[in-house]
């Protein structure tokens, strides 16, 4: 049974939802069927749609006088919607289509759920134009199974215009579809198989001989931010240094910290944090030079009336601060929070974050410079940090030539729509850039087990996804606790979410692996990346060496002589 082209004008919910149920729409249930998850997204507005993935999934409509199954609206309130029936309960659903418009040049579009007419959630956003067609992609899970739900498209400052929906999508995994998703990925893009060869001096096979191998240091960076709490304190250094290989300060680079009044530089606390991480073979990112919050701006640096007085200031900032740091920090946040704020675009003009960027590189140019923001990740309802607006202002900046190479996503989460989030991160992907998580941490809100289960969810989709190349935890401790979450109580006795991260770290590690070389003298395994020690014991003689598996498709050969 096809479903017919339905024009739908803004008469409230419970009309278009009438409308829906009275207008032949296809009645699917939501019955997972085997799958693989598709990637695939585009940023870039195109002429024609690409055809539905999934083939459309549990949505199907069109029919022989509407072939491309285009749907269209007269109104940017409600739009083309879906009804879909028999939502399954923690079943993860992503969404997809594309969207085109007419009356307006570009505007905000949100794609919606609602559920058994209880209230619609935001599910995917994206900025669509006139001119061509703009991809959305989101997801969503329930908590509860329902009857009836509907997927419909709302104009975020409903003026009048006309909205095209094309090629949509709905495709269901389960859980165990979706953490074979993520195993898969794993095993792809964190680890990587090994082959050890084993011979006498004469090249001849040694069959039979012990091999072990014992992981000393990991590739992906895994870390937290600290604070100058962290000095001093040598069971919280050891602590940090057993578990991480990243770190971030966080409040102690940041301008009022490092220059609470004009002129006056006091780099001592971040001089001793930096040699702690150092001492320690710790990266550590460098967080912020700007923070576009005003309240988070110097009282002196709000007091500069004079533009030039401000560029003079901003100026003197990024070389006082790089300058000392010249390489000891592998990132820097240039500019925090620029889709929130604009104290200094609206201070020193439209320009000035491509200035912050270029003066930055100048300074430094061995670091990876990156935005860094919130709500990005976290929910699609902030209409200021879409994933989409995102994408367009990254884009902005390096076409006025900022060197521009990492993207922050801040996560500080509430309840995460885990879909969603990988939707986020396919579509971020598209740009080719580092994709890095700056700040996790699960609201306070929550009771600890809660927490932790969340944070878990995060920290699984966060490490599997193939675009992303580090995590970073917020949860530097103080006596009084941490921002949101902290991992163990000040006496670092473990928290519920101390628990899941370093049951996760021993997870996504070789502890240790062994075995006997087989009669081609091999032996075999398949290992995380990063830096091994192999030892291997044949008739009374040992040896040992080093070796570190780095990303490839190819099995890493190491050959040793016995």
């Amino acid at each position: 049974m096809r479903t017919p082209r339905l024009a739908l004008r803004a008469v409230g919910f419970v009309v278009v939802l009438w409308m829906l149920l009275h207008c032949g729409s296809e009645l699917v249930a939501a019955v997972p069927p085997a799958g693989w998850y598709d990637y695939s997204a585009y940023t870039d507005c195109r002429g024609q749609p690409e055809p539905a993935l999934y083939d459309g999934g549990i949505l199907k409509f069109g029919n022989s006088d509407d072939p491309d199954g285009y749907r269209t609206t007269e109104t940017g309130v409600f739009s083309p919607a879906f009804v879909v029936y028999n939502l399954n309960k923690t079943t993860m659903y992503t969404f997809s289509c594309w969207v085109k418009l007419e009356g307006a040049s570009a505007a905000l579009i949100t794609a919606r759920l609602a559920p058994d007419n209880t209230g619609a959630r935001c599910i995917a956003t994206v900025l669509a134009r006139s001119d061509c067609w703009a991809f959305v992609k989101g997801g969503f899970v329930l908590d509860w199974p329902t009857q009836t739900s509907v997927i419909f498209f709302q104009n975020a400052d409903k003026t009048p215009m006309k909205i095209t929906v094309a090629s949509g999508s709905l495709q269901p995994f389960t859980t165990d579809q979706w953490a074979m998703h993520q195993q898969d990925t794993i095993r792809k893009r964190r680890k990587r198989v090994a082959t050890i060869h084993v011979a006498d001096p004469q090249g001849a096979r040694v069959v039979g001989a012990s091999v072990s191998v014992q992981q000393t240091t990991k590739d992906f960076p895994i870390g937290s931010a600290i604070a100058s709490t962290i000095l001093g304190n040598q069971a919280y250094q050891q602590w940090f240094v057993d578990r991480f290989n990243a770190a971030v300060f966080e409040d102690e680079l940041k301008w009022y910290s490092t220059e609470p009044a004009s002129g006056y530089l006091r780099f001592d606390v971040p001089d001793q944090m930096l040699a702690f991480v150092r001492s320690h073979r710790v990266m550590v990112r460098g967080h912020n030079i700007f923070w576009e919050n005003q309240d988070a701006t110097p009282r002196w640096v709000k007091n500069l009336t004079s533009p030039d007085d401000l560029r003079n200031a901003v100026n003197t900032r990024i070389q006082s601060l790089m300058t000392r740091y010249r390489g000891e920090f592998a990132h820097w946040d240039v500019n925090n929070e620029m889709l929130h704020y604009n104290f200094y675009e609206q201070r020193l003009g439209p320009n000035a974050s491509m200035e912050f960027f270029s003066v930055a590189q100048d300074a430094d140019p061995l670091a990876t410079l990156f935005m860094n923001e919130y709500n990005v990740i976290e929910t699609c309802d902030d209409p200021f940090s879409t994933v989409d607006t995102y994408v367009a202002k990254l884009k902005e900046l390096r076409t006025g030539g900022a060197i521009l190479e990492g993207i922050g996503l801040e996560g500080h989460f509430s309840k995460p729509n885990i879909p969603l989030m990988r939707a986020i991160l396919d579509k971020l992907a598209t740009l080719g850039l580092p994709i890095w998580f700056t700040e996790i941490d699960i609201s306070n809100k929550f009771d600890a087990q809660t927490q932790a289960a969340y944070l878990e969810q995060v920290l699984r989709e966060a490490y599997s996804h193939p675009a992303v190349s580090g995590v970073m935890l917020w949860t530097a401790l103080h006596p009084s606790g941490c921002y949101q979450m902290c991992l163990t109580d000040w006496n670092l006795n473990n928290l519920p979410t101390g628990d899941v991260v370093d049951r996760l770290l021993n997870e996504w590690r070789t502890l240790q692996a062994g075995g006997l070389t087989d009669a081609h003298g091999a032996y075999s395994f398949s290992g995380f990346l990063g830096e091994y020690i192999l030892t291997v014991s044949y008739n009374n003689r040992t040896t040992q060496s080093t070796f570190s598996l780095s990303p490839g498709d190819e099995t890493r050969h190491i050959n040793v002589q016995m």
